[in-house]
């Protein structure tokens, strides 16, 4: 009788722990997670010192691609970009003068000169005759004789030298000559380039599309490129993703392109549907906190990201960077 009664209580039992168990494992499992911006949020600092004179943003504001953010003094820059721009535009002309070669007039004028030059040498070589003669006859001095014939040998050198001239200007210009002043504008252009460059870094722009999360900088202040200082913080919030902690008992249960739904109480009841895309390969120390004084602090999680479907993020809907959720996926 005591056994029956024994094997009955046992069966009547683990009846009732059944169905407890069953319910213990429910079929939606729950966990917690933040949201973030799919590439990580970036602090935009200028590449160059100078002194803060403007900031163009607020913290909250959307801005996009390449728009200005914040700028530098930037009166030295811009007087460096006009003097390497009057360099280059001295090297262009002397490229030009190089390229085109003299005048027909530069040349006409040499030829004159050089005909002048020799003409000259002409008329002192017979006065260097004429007082060489009158020497020998002892009729003038020595030295009218020795200046005369120094006067001849520098006029019959003024004449070569100008007959040289002119044929260098008939040739036109020295190939030697066209290629030094190519390299002199190139060189020059190369300065102003960096010029432009230098100019451009006294503006922060934005990298791409996003919301200024954070502005950690005021106007008039220094900056310094031994030590960075970010001006703000940004994100790309075009495509968000929420990053959940699965607990060690429930890796099992989620895979990547799963579908689920995440909720945040900011929301109320609305479900904002998701998909896995990512799943660490490693389990870790829990980090995200909730508000159940329940929920286990010491337990193993295996983070994974989830993806918004972007239809569910209207304009109007925004979820700010941080936000806590909840990831909801089937068992």
């Amino acid at each position: 009788m005591n056994k029956l009664y024994f094997l009955l209580l046992a069966a009547c039992t683990t009846s009732a722990a059944a169905p407890t168990a069953e319910r213990a494992r429910p079929s939606t499992l729950l966990a917690p997670g933040t949201v973030e911006p799919h590439r990580d949020p970036v602090k935009l600092g200028f590449e160059i010192a100078g002194r803060i004179v403007e900031i163009d943003v607020e913290e909250g504001d959307r801005v996009v691609a390449n728009q200005p953010i914040a700028h530098l003094d930037d009166r030295l820059a811009k007087a460096r970009v006009a003097s390497a721009q009057a360099a280059v535009d001295s090297a262009t002309a002397r490229l030009a003068l190089a390229r085109r070669g003299p005048r027909a007039e530069d040349v006409a004028a040499a030829r004159a000169d050089a005909d002048a030059a020799a003409a000259a040498a002409q008329h002192r070589a017979i006065e260097q005759g004429r007082s060489d003669s009158l020497g020998k006859l002892g009729a003038v001095a020595s030295s009218t004789v020795d200046a005369d014939d120094a006067a001849a040998r520098v006029a019959s050198a003024q004449a070569t030298a100008a007959q040289a001239r002119a044929r260098s200007l008939a040739l036109g210009t020295r190939t030697e000559q066209i290629a030094e002043a190519a390299a002199q504008l190139a060189a020059a252009k190369a300065e102003l380039d960096a010029a432009n460059v230098a100019l451009d870094q006294t503006v922060l722009r934005a990298p791409a599309n996003g919301v200024i999360l954070r502005r950690t900088a005021e106007v008039g202040a220094l900056v310094q490129t031994l030590t960075p200082m970010p001006v703000v913080t940004f994100a790309d919030v075009e495509k968000l993703e929420l990053r959940a902690e699965i607990d060690e008992a429930d890796v099992g249960a989620v895979t990547v392109g799963q579908a689920a739904y995440a909720t945040a109480d900011a929301f109320g009841t609305k479900r904002f549907p998701v998909h896995v895309t990512r799943i660490s390969g490693e389990l870790g120390r829990k980090a995200a906190r909730d508000d159940d004084p329940r929920a286990r602090v010491d337990t193993r999680v295996l983070e994974v990201v989830a993806a918004f479907d972007p239809s569910a993020l209207g304009p109007g809907e925004p979820l700010p960077v941080g936000l806590r959720m909840s990831l909801h996926y089937a068992r």
